[in-house]
């Protein structure tokens, strides 16, 4: 593993950590439209941009997102509505990318998981809204993803 990937990494898992202790994500908004990159390895796949504090967001609202504003969501929306959304749409998740706009991209559901996995390591239990509770949530996840393969 070189440097780079275990710098990202580490972002991405403090990403998870931070996310699961605050119950929010943020994104840069401007008029119903959110933040995107392409993705590295194929320009015509586009990454959706998100970060685990307000801070990061505004470091990166400069250059084309210099009229965007942060926005928080909650964890459960950005579970059942982003990660599997963007999973639909074969979207990719950038999480707390960096002012340079570099960071570690990731499979959606692969996120949700880790989110998943984070909150049974802590011990918390999010209340859903469009799935019965969160054992149904992974499961379906799983679901979905044993289907990918």
């Amino acid at each position: 593993m070189t440097q780079d990937t275990a710098a990202l990494d580490k972002t991405y898992r403090n990403f998870i950590i931070r996310i699961v202790e605050t119950d929010a994500v943020w994104g840069l908004t401007k008029d119903e439209t959110w933040a995107t990159s392409s993705a590295a390895a194929s320009e015509n796949t586009e990454v959706i941009l998100f970060w685990s504090d307000r801070k990061g967001a505004v470091a990166c609202a400069e250059d084309e997102w210099e009229a965007y504003l942060p926005e928080s969501i909650s964890l459960v929306e950005f579970l059942e509505n982003w990660c599997v959304g963007m999973y639909g749409d074969q979207l990719l998740l950038g999480a707390d990318w960096g002012a340079d706009l570099s960071g570690k991209e990731a499979e959606p559901l692969a996120v949700a998981l880790d989110v998943i996995n984070e909150l049974k390591a802590k011990g918390k239990k999010l209340k859903f809204i469009q799935y019965e509770s969160q054992e149904e949530f992974e499961e379906q996840v799983n679901e979905a993803m044993d289907g990918d393969e």
